[in-house]
C-alpha cells in the first residue's frame, strides 16, 4: 500500500470520528434546552409555595384591625374597647369602663387619711435636686413648694418669670385632685410643662407623697371629707 492510499483510509477514519463526536454534542444540546423533560432516575422538584396555596385561593392575612385566626381554629381575641367604653364580655354583659387614661386622681385624695408623709418624703428625694421645701428658701431650678397644696398655681412670687407659658395658663389651685394628676403624669396633666419628671404610677406612693407636701406648711390644709 502507497502512500497515497495510507492518506486516504487515514483521512476516512478520521472523518468517522468527528461525526460520532459531532452527534453526540447534538444530542447533549437537545437535552440541555428541554429541561421540562425529566431525567431518568431524578424526579423534578415540585413549586412548592403552588402545593401550599392552590391558585385562585388566597391565604389569610393578620392586620393590627383584623388579626388573623389562631392555627388551631380558635378565634382571635377580641380587640380592647377603645377610649374607656366598656368592653363586652362572653356572656354579653358589659364591664365597667376604667377612668380615663387608667389613673383614677379621686382613688388618691382617698388614700390620703391613712397615707404616711414619712414615706413621702423619702419618695420626694428624687424631687429634691429641683425643688426647695423650707420656709422662705428661695426657689432653686423649680419653684419652692412650701405652701404648695391650694395654692395659686404659677403663683411662687420669686419664681414668676420662669413659670412655662403652659403653667400660667393653666389656672385653678393646687387642689389635691390636681396635685395627684400632676404627679402621675405632668406631661399629660399639662402639655409644655418644664418638668422632666416622668410621674409616679403606684396611687399609694402618689397619695404619700400628696401628704408630705400637705405637711409643708405653717396651718397643713385640712384633707377632704
Amino acid at each position: 500500500m502507497d502512500s497515497f492510499e495510507l492518506s486516504k483510509f487515514a483521512g476516512a477514519i478520521l472523518a468517522a470520528l468527528l461525526l460520532i463526536v459531532a452527534s453526540s454534542v447534538i444530542v447533549d444540546l437537545k437535552t440541555a434546552s428541554s429541561p421540562s423533560q425529566p431525567v431518568a432516575g431524578y424526579k423534578l422538584p415540585t413549586d412548592t409555595a403552588t402545593a401550599e396555596a392552590p391558585a385562585g385561593e388566597a391565604k389569610p392575612t393578620e392586620t393590627a384591625e383584623a388579626p388573623a385566626a389562631a392555627k388551631d381554629g380558635a378565634a382571635a381575641p377580641a380587640t380592647p374597647a377603645k377610649d374607656g367604653a366598656a368592653a363586652p364580655t362572653k356572656d354579653g354583659a358589659a364591664t365597667p369602663a376604667p377612668a380615663a387614661g387608667g389613673f383614677d386622681a379621686k382613688a388618691v385624695v382617698a388614700l390620703l387619711a391613712s397615707a404616711k408623709a414619712e414615706d413621702g418624703a423619702a419618695k420626694f428625694k428624687a424631687c429634691a435636686a429641683c425643688h426647695q421645701v423650707k420656709k422662705d428658701a428661695p426657689s432653686a431650678v423649680a419653684p419652692n413648694l412650701w405652701g404648695i397644696v391650694n395654692r395659686p398655681k404659677a403663683a411662687q412670687a420669686d419664681y414668676a418669670a420662669k413659670y412655662s407659658e403652659a403653667m400660667k395658663a393653666k389656672g385653678g389651685e393646687w387642689s389635691y385632685e390636681n396635685l395627684a394628676l400632676f404627679l402621675h403624669q405632668p406631661k399629660g396633666y399639662l402639655p409644655g410643662t418644664k418638668m422632666v419628671y416622668n410621674g409616679i404610677k403606684d396611687p399609694g406612693e402618689i397619695a404619700s407623697v400628696i401628704a408630705y407636701l400637705r405637711s409643708l406648711a405653717d396651718a397643713p390644709a385640712p384633707l377632704p371629707n
